[in-house]
């Protein structure tokens, strides 16, 4: 069967060059009988640095020659527009989870059906060369000042010539490219003020990929409980994937295995190097994984890396908000020269097993009522009370400290009103 495309690394160099007719082709996903040794491929295009303030291409197919004929790797309906500056130290991915058949390629052909540059003149004034006056992707009500002149790069396409012949088989293959601005735009000879884009795109470097299986799976004992009216599962877990040195964000869903309890997603066509692995976990709810996430791991090329994680607790938690106001009749006290306000006041929360947490009041909205909250707290009993500022006696609304039943998934709320105050 075909396997999926999930990346191909292009790095691009464009200089001069004029591509053969193109061939008949087809879409990667089209095919009746697919050869069962395909393989993953994936895409990513980058730039050189240099002097233009734009750069913006359409790319309307991307086809992969090679002994088995031709495929499209995007779809004819959706072309790729992208501005080249913005991917100076950057990647961008241009066809993710592609079914690609097996066999030999040698060649890449990019048809670019549009695009256009912005460049600083001799008199400081940018201008815009445009391959038509109407391009979809100008700036809206941009003036074009000139054409850029892209000549048969809309029918037969530039050839990418790889560095070497690729035979697709059961590894994930990445190839990278640079497309250099710099080299592959310039002022058409004599003196019609077009501009010309007329590249040769080269392939730099051929690297395999590798794969990541990541496993869960709830601990012994582990339930997941009822949230927001419905029972968690966890593909309510959503992963994530980051380079550790910056790059795309990949994401995915679980998915229930054959085997009880386990659930597993593979991100395909990595590449080598190292990740941060996390599970995202909803507001309202407090979890314990083993290991502790974020977790680095490291996927190798041609190989697939399996990271196992364990659910070990779950609990849907709650909330303590106390509000603080001083009564009509009451002033608080001038202390060391300066004036009390219920923002030198702190609330605390003691949990049965001792836990301290400590909140300064504050009067975000400025109504003159005064809020501590604390969040993420697991059902039990706990004692709230208020800490006074140095050099006050205060008298409340409420004997303290409070106590408090919590339930699971509960917010309580409690009213607190200064009675008295004076310096001590």
């Amino acid at each position: 069967m075909l396997r999926n495309l999930a990346r191909l690394t292009t790095a691009v160099t464009l200089v001069l060059g004029v591509a053969a007719c193109a061939d008949s082709t087809t879409s990667p996903n089209s095919n009746p009988d697919p050869d069962p040794a395909g393989s993953g491929f994936t895409l990513l295009l980058t730039d050189a640095p240099g002097d233009f303030h734009s750069a913006v291409v359409t790319i309307s197919e991307i086809n992969l020659h090679g002994s088995g004929g031709s495929v499209n790797l995007i779809d004819d309906e959706a072309p790729y527009t992208v501005d080249l500056i913005d991917l100076r130290n950057e990647v961008a991915t241009i066809v993710d989870d592609i079914e690609l058949p097996a066999g030999d390629y040698s060649e890449l052909r990019l048809v670019i059906t549009g695009g256009y540059i912005e460049v600083e003149g001799e008199d400081g004034r940018t201008r815009i060369f445009a391959s038509s006056p109407d391009y979809h992707a100008l700036p809206p009500g941009a003036p074009v000042d000139g054409q850029l002149h892209m000549p048969s790069m809309g029918q037969s396409g530039l050839k990418v010539k790889l560095p070497e012949h690729l035979d697709i088989g059961e590894e994930e293959t990445i190839v990278m490219i640079d497309f250099d601005v710099e080299e592959s735009f310039g002022h058409e000879a004599g003196k019609s003020g077009r501009w010309v884009m007329h590249p040769v795109i080269r392939a730099t470097d051929v690297t395999f990929g590798g794969n990541l299986l990541v496993r869960v799976q709830l601990a012994d004992g582990v339930v997941l409980p009822e949230f927001a009216g419905e029972l968690l599962s966890l593909v309510d877990f959503p992963v994530t994937l980051v380079p550790v040195g910056g790059g795309d964000v990949r994401t995915g869903t679980l998915s229930g295995t054959d085997e009880a309890g386990v659930f597993e997603l593979m991100f395909k066509g990595l590449a080598p190097g190292d990740y941060q692995l996390a599970l995202e976990v909803l507001d309202g709810l407090l979890v314990t994984f083993a290991p502790e996430l974020p977790l680095v791991t490291t996927v190798l090329e041609r190989e697939t890396t399996t990271e196992t994680i364990t659910l070990t607790s779950i609990a849907v938690t709650g909330s303590v908000t106390t509000t603080l106001e001083v009564a009509d009749t009451v002033s608080l006290p001038v202390v060391d020269g300066d004036q009390v306000t219920p923002g030198d006041y702190d609330a605390q929360l003691v949990s049965a097993a001792g836990d301290t947490i400590t909140v300064a009041y504050t009067d975000e909205d400025e109504d003159g009522v005064y809020e501590a909250q604390f969040q993420d707290l697991v059902a039990g009993a706990y004692s709230l009370t208020i800490i006074e500022p140095d050099g006050v006696t205060t008298t409340f609304s409420l004997a303290l400290p409070v106590e408090i039943e919590l339930l699971e998934g509960e917010a309580e709320t409690h009213a607190i009103i200064v009675t008295e105050a004076a310096a001590s």
